[in-house]
């Protein structure tokens, strides 16, 4: 049988404040990880329970559910320019408003908790586990298994938390089973826990104040075909999903808790998940993969065969939404669902210094302890370095990165105005702007964007022994220059240092027409006269800088607007 939680009223305190971020430095990064500082201003206004359009005014729920998915490691949001959306310090802050309010909360979350492209493995497992920890302290009940989970090294992943402690959220995937030889362990034998259940079960029912409602937990046909695909060394399988919800049917009738709510947390595709809610109208609610990053803002709705409807919900991406179940009671003592989307915006920064910030919201020590690891293990030495395109393209040269200061005798006014530049600080603002987390500097997946080759051979390494290369220098763009400083003239060596550059003669407009296609809305710009190498030139260099200006680290970037800005014309 099912363990059952109880899940309170309960009013945190102190009651959650209204914070503004502050943050001006360029840069960003392109990995998923925590944002790189965010400062509330020095005056705060209380959060209430936000205005949903079609709830009641008059009544409060009788349960509220928080549904999330699909994070991909993003603990805080990625990049550094306003406006931002997500992170676990703002989604703590909406929950608790709504406790506040005095609505009895639980959450649970689909899964893909992990990042799909991390690039140290001890770091993706530190992501899961201060992941799992912040959700507990939010009051999350039940998690499902994903694709970024089952290929990354499960047993692993389990090991980080469920094997240390039978605790919620629980987690739910009730047809995945364990392989040997090929052939599939069922899921008590293969994922046995340390308590009465094991380590991955199918359901859970937790009482939200007066509601018992259950969660489940499965894997649709195409989620298990894609982990399947890619061989045996995931050491998981799948029995069938109609399998397991048929044994959870069973289960949750035979409870005594008789859920009034029944929530499936289904890892599969909107069309799977209509014909699951066809076929099983015992769950009014299906949460199921978005295959868009924005989510749709109202469910998708299914009549089953008993003329019930299913609400099927997608939440979106990296945790920059999350979605709200509200039950009311009707007359007949019958639940009314309403949804509603909530985009965890910049009201829901915790205010204050940032000792006074991490006693009001947990998942700032989280966060905090999160980032002291990442250092003390030295992670970012981890990152593997492979070769640059130019050194990929021309291994006989042995290009090297040297630093913006070797370019400063024959690039002076150019030097000067990358010295003045946000580029020429961009690590000090890991150094001293980032403080939720702070230590960012110690971060491979920040350093990235705010230094030169990070990540590729005989690029940044460190503070100590690279420190030439700190900052968004030169050879960001332009690529290893060491060719170029010892063969200035050489038209081969020279032209590689503009690898954007299709034609000899491409340039970029001049600052005066930049200027005026700044002034213009983007569907206007066509009114300034523009050559085709131009028209290439624009397109291919602002193609370089969305490698880190990319619409989550820099959502406002446009290229003729921050030209100005660092603006250097070079010697022809």
């Amino acid at each position: 049988m099912p363990t059952v939680q109880k899940i309170p009223y309960r009013v945190p305190v102190p009651a959650i404040l209204l914070g503004v971020a502050l943050i001006t430095v360029l840069g960003g990064v392109g990995a998923a990880i925590p944002q790189a500082g965010e400062q509330p201003p020095a005056k705060a206004v209380l959060v209430a329970a936000p205005e949903f359009a079609g709830w009641p005014k008059d009544q409060k729920p009788e349960a509220v559910v928080i549904i999330s998915g699909q994070t991909y490691g993003y603990l805080q949001p990625c990049g550094c320019s306003r406006p931002q959306l997500g992170g676990l310090e703002r989604r703590a802050n909406f929950i608790a408003s709504l406790k506040a309010a005095g609505w009895p909360v639980a959450a649970v979350d689909l899964g893909d908790i992990l990042p799909t492209a991390g690039v140290v493995p001890e770091q993706v497992l530190m992501k899961y586990t201060t992941t799992m920890n912040a959700l507990r302290e939010m009051g999350y009940v039940a998690v499902g298994l994903g694709t970024a989970e089952f290929t990354n090294w499960i047993f692993r992943i389990l090991g980080e938390y469920a094997v240390k402690k039978e605790q919620p959220p629980i987690i739910l995937s009730g047809n995945t089973a364990g392989v040997n030889a090929g052939r599939l362990i069922p899921r008590k034998d293969a994922f046995a826990g340390i308590g009465n259940r094991p380590m991955i079960d199918l359901t859970e029912i937790v009482d939200v104040g007066t509601v018992p409602v259950s969660v489940t937990g499965v894997v649709g046909l195409s989620v298990a075909k894609a982990v399947g695909a890619l061989g045996p060394d995931t050491l998981v399988g799948f029995f069938g999903d109609r399998e397991s919800l048929q044994t959870a049917d069973k289960e949750l009738a035979a409870s005594p808790r008789k859920p009034q709510l029944n929530i499936l947390l289904f890892q599969g595709t909107l069309a799977e998940a209509q014909v699951v809610a066809k076929g099983w109208p015992s769950f009014q609610v299906i949460v199921c993969l978005s295959t868009d990053s924005e989510p749709p803002e109202a469910p998708t709705i299914v009549a089953g065969a008993n003329g019930q409807k299913t609400q099927i919900i997608q939440v979106g991406h990296k945790g920059r939404y999350v979605g709200v179940l509200g039950a009311f009671k009707t007359a007949d003592g019958k639940l009314d669902l309403k949804y509603h989307v909530e985009p965890l915006g910049e009201k829901y920064l915790t205010p204050g210094d940032e000792a006074v910030a991490r006693t009001t919201n947990a998942m700032l020590p989280l966060l905090e302890e999160y980032a002291s690891r990442v250092k003390s293990r030295n992670l970012m030495g981890k990152f593997p370095q492979g070769p640059h395109p130019t050194q990929a393209k021309n291994p006989t040269l042995n290009l090297s990165f040297v630093g913006s200061d070797k370019c400063m005798s024959c690039h002076a006014a150019e030097y000067a105005v990358w010295k003045q530049s946000g580029h020429g600080h961009a690590m000090e603002a890991l150094e001293t702007v980032a403080k939720r987390p702070s230590l960012r500097n110690f971060d491979g997946e920040c350093v990235v964007c705010h230094s030169v080759g990070f990540g590729f051979k005989t690029g940044y390494r460190d503070a100590i022994t690279t420190a030439h290369l700190q900052h968004v220098g030169c050879e960001s763009c332009h690529g290893p220059g060491a060719g170029h400083v010892a063969n200035p003239k050489d038209a081969k060596l020279l032209s590689l240092q503009s690898p954007w550059r299709q034609e000899p003669s491409d340039r970029l407009p001049n600052l005066e027409t930049m200027e005026k296609l700044a002034k213009l809305p983007l569907g206007e710009r066509s009114q300034i006269s523009v050559t085709a190498g131009e028209k290439r030139m624009l397109q291919s260099v602002s193609q370089t800088c969305s490698s880190c200006h990319d619409t989550e680290n820099d959502p406002n970037f446009d290229l003729v607007k921050y030209w100005p800005k660092i603006h250097h014309a070079a010697k022809k």
